[in-house]
């Protein structure tokens, strides 16, 4: 992996450079580099809740992110796809989708204030909006739609694949009190 190529189109995302989207998306190689994206902007986006609620806890939203994200992914290619005609795959808006996740481990300042964590997320959404325009190939208004349906959407799925596991972890919690 180079983290020279990764750092290059980190800062172009950081930039608002739609271009960069265009070139992620040609590039066949970047879906494991997405997936790092991902999991690092996960993993510092929750660690209010390492410090609030303990290494099980952060672990267990970490991996519900991440799983969420997948699903997110693969929620927004349809509705791209299916209402949109949009150009795009699953692999495809994963890899860009993906790159724009670096905004969520603004998260992570939610240890000093917690609105700069919600302004992580609104950035995320918007820079979201860019990555799926140009990897779907439509309009600014097509990808605003499909990035709040696709992340309504997502939500629900998230928590109901999610859900058994944290009632489990409930339940062995309290059984262990």
């Amino acid at each position: 992996m180079d983290m020279n190529a990764i750092t290059g189109r980190l800062m172009r995302v950081l930039r608002f450079d739609a271009s960069v989207y265009r070139e992620i998306a040609a590039d066949n190689a970047a879906m494991p580099q997405a997936g790092v994206i991902v999991t690092v902007a996960v993993l510092l986006g929750g660690l209010a809740n390492l410090v609030n609620l303990g290494v099980v806890a952060y672990l267990l939203f970490a991996v519900i992110g991440i799983v969420g994200f997948f699903i997110y992914a693969a929620v927004a290619t349809g509705i791209a796809k299916m209402l949109f005609q949009g150009k795009t795959d699953f692999q495809e808006m994963g890899r860009t989708l993906g790159y724009s996740y670096v905004w969520y481990a603004l998260g992570a300042l939610s240890l000093v204030a917690g609105p700069l964590a919600w302004a992580g997320s609104v950035i995320a959404w918007v820079a979201g909006v860019i990555a799926l325009r140009e990897s779907a190939e439509f309009d600014t208004v097509k990808a605003v739609v499909t990035v709040l349906v696709s992340g309504l959407v997502a939500f629900f799925l998230t928590g109901l694949v999610t859900a058994p596991l944290l009632l489990m972890l409930g339940l062995s919690g309290s059984l262990a009190r």
